[in-house]
């Protein structure tokens, strides 16, 4: 892994199945609201905070209790989705963490949900990582996880996640990243990343080899400028 000292990962979208935007669609067709790409450009990869904030917004909630009932619903919402589905972890998943593994870098994973909202079934799978990092006061977190908990330069560190808000913070500071958006009919986010100009998106975390990940590692001009 030339350069590269840390890979991040993302869990929900890469790891286990796409909850979030799944939930958020069907709470749009319920509470008559458009599913747009404005909604998940303000909401995907934002604090719980900002995203009420937007949410309140759109339905013109203006009490406090009304809003956190509001987030409240969308967490009911999601755990009840979980259910019906079974388990989100990704067939992908354990041989992708075999290949990191595998690899002399430090491992992290990263998400906007506190350790005890994760699904008690991807808790194990945690034991590969150095440590989990909950984002949430400080989205999308890529400058904190590379300055504040590893102090490694931006060059160093390899994030994989599903939500261009990320990847528009990686082009930002000039980050490797690998993108793995969803590909729900309704969904944005890969013309999103189109837009930002992500070089290296996947289908799914099948799709990053170690050959992947060497190519990624090595390449100079990851957002077409020389690192």
């Amino acid at each position: 892994m030339k350069n590269i000292k840390l890979i991040a990962c993302d869990i929900d979208g890469v790891l286990l199945e796409d909850t979030f935007s799944v939930v958020l669609n069907n709470m749009s067709k319920k509470l008559n609201f458009e599913y747009t790409s404005e909604l998940e450009r303000n909401t995907f990869s934002q604090s719980r905070e900002q995203a009420l904030k937007y949410m309140s917004n759109i339905l013109n909630i203006q009490n406090e209790d009304d809003a956190q009932h509001l987030l409240q619903t969308y967490f009911l919402e999601r755990d009840k989705f979980i259910a019906r589905n079974g388990n989100p972890i990704l067939e992908a998943t354990l041989p992708f963490l075999e290949r990191l593994k595998s690899l002399k870098v430090k491992l992290v994973c990263y998400g906007g949900l506190d350790i005890d909202m994760i699904d008690t079934r991807f808790l194990p799978y945690l034991k590969v990582f150095d440590q989990y990092i909950c984002t949430d006061t400080f989205r999308p977190g890529l400058k904190e996880i590379t300055k504040q908990f590893y102090n490694l330069e931006y060059s160093e560190v390899l994030f994989i996640d599903d939500v261009n808000k990320v990847a528009e913070e990686a082009k930002k500071y000039d980050i490797p990243f690998i993108g793995v958006p969803t590909k729900h009919t309704w969904g944005f986010q890969e013309q999103q990343m189109i837009e930002t100009g992500v070089k290296y998106r996947v289908n799914g975390i099948q799709d990053i080899t170690l050959d992947y990940l060497n190519t990624v590692a090595g390449d100079p001009e990851i957002w077409g400028r020389n690192r």
